[in-house]
C-alpha cells in the first residue's frame, strides 16, 4: 500500500528539525508539522508513530538514529550528518513529488508566483527527469547543479515566524569583517535568497534605518521584550531591490548603465537577461550594446568583472573607472610572472 502522501511530508518535516536543531522537543515537532500541511490539531501518537516509522519502517529504509535526550527533553540525530535526504528517494516518495511538481507547474504562470517560476520548472523537470531514469538504466550523462549547505537556514523558522506575527526579534550578529559579535534590535521585513545565502532585511531599532544581515552571520536570535513595539514602516520589497542586482540596494536613483558584449557572450545575455530592464541598444557583426537603468554595487561590478573581456563598460564614467582601476590592481599582481 502506497505511503501516506501526509505521512511523507511530515517525515520531512521532522526530518528537517533534526537537522536544523541539535534537539527537537515533540511540541515543536507537532507545530512544525501543522504549520506545513497546514493541519491542527496535529496528536502525539502520530508523531510517535511518525519518529518509529522513521527509524524501523522497511519500505522507508530511512533507519533514522533518532534519539531521545531527558536531560535535553529533546529528539536528535546521534549522527549529527544524518539526513533522510541523504537516502535515495523510494517510488512512493517519488510520486508525491510527482503530485507536487504536477499542482507547482499549473500555477507557476499566474501572477504572484512568476517570481519563483524559475524554481518551479527546476523541479519539474529534475521529477521528470528523474522518472526517465526509472524507465531504463541508471545514466550517468545527466548531473544536476549541487547547492552547498546554506548556513544559518536553521534561523527561518524564527525569522519567519516574527514576521508574520509582526514581532521585533534581537540577533546577536559578526560581520565578516569583525572581530566581535554585537546585539542589533531589528524589526524584522523580508527574507531574501541570493546566490546560495539567506539574507534578513529589516529595520534596525537604534539607527532607525533599513539594514540588510547575512543569516550566516548570525549566532543566536531572541524575541525582544514585549515593551518594544513593531514598527511596519512603509517599507515595499519590489521597490526596494527594483534598481539593484545583489543583496546591497542603496536608495540613490539608478544610473544608465552601457555594456558592450562580444557577439558570442551577448547571446547567453540576451537568453538569460541581467536585470528587468535590460534594452538592446547597438548591434554590429562584432558586439551587441545593452543598457540598464539600475544602481551599481559590489556584486555588480563582480558580476562585470566576471565577464573578463567579454565585456567593456561604455558607461557612466564611474562605474568604467572604477571597472579600469580593479583591473589595473590584477595586471599588477601578475607582472612578475
Amino acid at each position: 500500500m502506497p505511503l501516506n502522501k501526509e505521512a511523507l511530508i511530515r517525515y520531512r518535516v521532522i526530518n528537517r528539525c533534526l537537522v536544523d536543531f541539535r534537539f527537537v522537543s515533540k511540541d515543536r515537532l507537532i507545530r512544525a508539522c501543522e504549520e506545513a500541511l497546514d493541519i491542527s490539531p496535529i496528536g502525539e501518537r502520530t508523531i510517535d508513530q511518525d519518529l518509529h516509522d522513521m527509524r524501523e519502517d522497511t519500505r522507508l529504509g530511512y533507519y533514522a538514529p533518532i534519539h531521545f535526550s531527558r536531560e535535553k527533553n529533546g529528539y536528535y540525530y546521534e549522527d549529527p550528518g544524518y539526513s533522510i535526504d541523504n537516502i535515495p528517494i523510494n517510488e512512493d516518495e517519488l510520486e508525491a513529488l510527482s503530485f507536487a511538481a504536477t499542482m507547482l507547474d499549473q500555477y507557476k504562470n499566474i501572477e504572484i508566483f512568476s517570481t519563483f517560476s524559475g524554481a518551479v520548472q527546476k523541479i519539474v523537470d529534475a521529477i521528470n527527469i528523474r522518472r526517465l531514469m526509472k524507465e531504463g538504466s541508471s545514466y550517468s550523462f545527466i548531473q544536476f547543479d549541487q547547492s552547498p549547505l546554506i548556513m544559518g537556514s536553521s534561523y527561518l523558522e524564527p525569522i519567519i515566524r516574527a514576521i508574520k506575527e509582526k514581532r521585533v526579534i534581537c540577533i546577536e550578529y559578526q560581520r565578516f569583517t569583525s572581530e566581535k559579535a554585537y546585539r542589533h534590535i531589528v524589526h524584522p521585513y523580508l527574507l531574501k535568497e541570493y546566490r546560495n545565502r539567506w539574507y534578513l532585511v529589516g529595520l534596525n531599532h537604534e539607527l532607525n534605518e533599513i539594514r540588510t544581515y547575512g543569516l550566516d552571520r548570525i549566532i543566536s536570535i531572541d524575541m525582544a521584550p514585549a515593551s518594544i513595539e513593531y514598527r511596519p514602516g512603509d517599507f515595499d520589497p519590489s521597490s526596494y531591490f527594483r534598481s539593484v542586482i545583489g543583496i546591497n540596494a542603496p536608495q540613490t536613483d539608478p544610473e544608465r548603465v552601457i555594456l558592450k558584449f562580444t557577439r558570442s557572450q551577448a547571446q547567453y545575455i540576451i537568453t538569460q537577461p541581467i536585470h528587468e530592464s535590460q534594452q538592446i541598444t547597438e548591434e554590429t557583426d562584432e558586439h551587441i550594446s545593452f543598457t540598464l537603468n539600475v544602481t551599481p554595487t559590489y556584486e555588480f561590478i563582480s558580476m562585470i568583472l566576471g565577464w573578463g573581456a567579454e565585456v567593456e563598460v561604455i558607461g557612466p564614467g564611474e562605474l568604467r573607472d572604477a571597472i579600469k582601476q580593479v583591473l589595473q590592481k590584477s595586471l599588477v599582481k601578475y607582472a612578475d610572472g
